[in-house]
C-alpha cells in the first residue's frame, strides 16, 4: 500500500515520520524487486538492441558470465525504472517540510534532473554510440579480429550511457549553483569563452574515439546546454541586487 502523503506544514510526532519512512522504503525495495522480476523474464529482448550495436556476434568466456550478462541488463533496466518512484517518494517525504515556494523549486530540480538525464542517455544511444562502436571495430583492420565478450560490451554501453546522463545534468547544475547565490550572472556570462575549451576537453575525455567528429558530438551539447542555462538564469533565475545595493548593505 502506497503510504498517505502528508498535507504541507502537517505537524506529526516523529514516530509517525519514521513509520511513514519505513513504509516508503519498503514499497520502493519491493517495486525495485519486481521491477526486477519483470525485467529479467524480458532480459533477452532487453540485450537484444546492444547486441544490434556491433557487427559480430558477441560471445563469453566463463560459464557465468552469459547469466551475468542477462543478471545485469535486468538490474540496470529496474533501476531505470524505479528512480521515478524513488524520487516521488523522497519529494512525498519531504513535501509537509517545505515552504510553498521552497516544493515548487525543489519540484521543478527533481524533474529537470530526470529529463535532463534521460535526454543524455537517449543522445548518447541514438547518435553516439552508433558512431562510436564501429570507427572502433575498424581499428582491427585485417590484422586482429574481433571476439566481443558480453561483459566487456555491456560494461562500455552502459558506461557511456551513464557518463551522458550525468554530463547533461549541466543546466541543473549551473542553475542550482547561481540560485544559491554562489556564482552571479555575470561571472556565467563571461565564463561562457572559457567553457567552450573546457566542452571540448571534457568531450575528448568522455568520447572513446580520436576523431574530432565525435569529440565535437560529444562536446557540442555541452556548449549548448551552458547557453541555454545562461538564458533561464537571464529569465527566471534567482533576482540580483544591484553592486550599488550590496555595497550599501555591506556598510550598514
Amino acid at each position: 500500500m502506497i503510504p498517505k502523503t502528508l498535507p504541507r506544514g502537517a505537524r506529526v510526532p516523529l514516530v509517525q515520520h519514521l513509520e511513514e519512512l519505513r513504509q516508503r522504503i519498503i514499497f520502493c525495495v519491493l517495486f525495485f524487486i519486481a521491477a526486477f522480476i519483470v525485467c529479467y523474464i524480458f532480459s533477452d529482448r532487453l540485450l537484444a538492441p546492444f547486441a544490434k550495436l556491433l557487427s559480430v556476434k558477441m560471445v563469453f568466456l566463463t560459464p557465468l558470465e552469459a547469466f551475468m550478462a542477462y543478471m545485469s541488463i535486468a538490474l540496470y533496466a529496474a533501476l531505470a525504472l524505479s528512480v521515478p518512484v524513488f524520487a516521488w517518494h523522497i519529494w512525498a517525504f519531504v513535501l509537509p517540510g517545505l515552504l510553498e515556494h521552497e516544493s515548487a523549486k525543489a519540484g521543478r530540480f527533481v524533474v529537470g534532473s530526470i529529463v535532463f538525464f534521460a535526454v543524455g542517455v537517449a543522445f548518447c544511444w541514438y547518435l553516439v554510440l552508433p558512431f562510436a562502436i564501429p570507427f572502433l571495430m575498424a581499428y582491427g583492420g585485417d590484422v586482429m579480429t574481433p571476439m566481443i565478450s558480453v561483459k566487456a560490451h555491456l560494461n562500455f554501453c552502459l558506461s557511456m550511457l551513464l557518463v551522458f546522463g550525468v554530463v547533461f545534468e549541466l543546466p541543473i547544475i549551473v542553475v542550482f549553483v547561481h540560485n544559491i547565490g554562489l556564482v552571479s550572472y555575470k561571472a556565467l556570462k563571461n565564463f561562457r569563452r572559457y567553457w567552450i575549451v573546457v566542452a571540448f576537453i571534457i568531450g575528448a575525455i568522455v568520447t572513446p574515439t580520436p576523431d574530432m567528429f565525435n569529440q565535437t558530438m560529444a562536446s557540442l551539447p555541452l556548449v549548448v546546454l551552458y547557453e541555454l542555462s545562461i538564458v533561464y538564469i537571464r529569465f527566471f533565475g534567482r533576482k540580483e541586487k544591484p553592486v550599488e545595493e550590496k555595497a550599501n548593505e555591506t556598510t550598514v
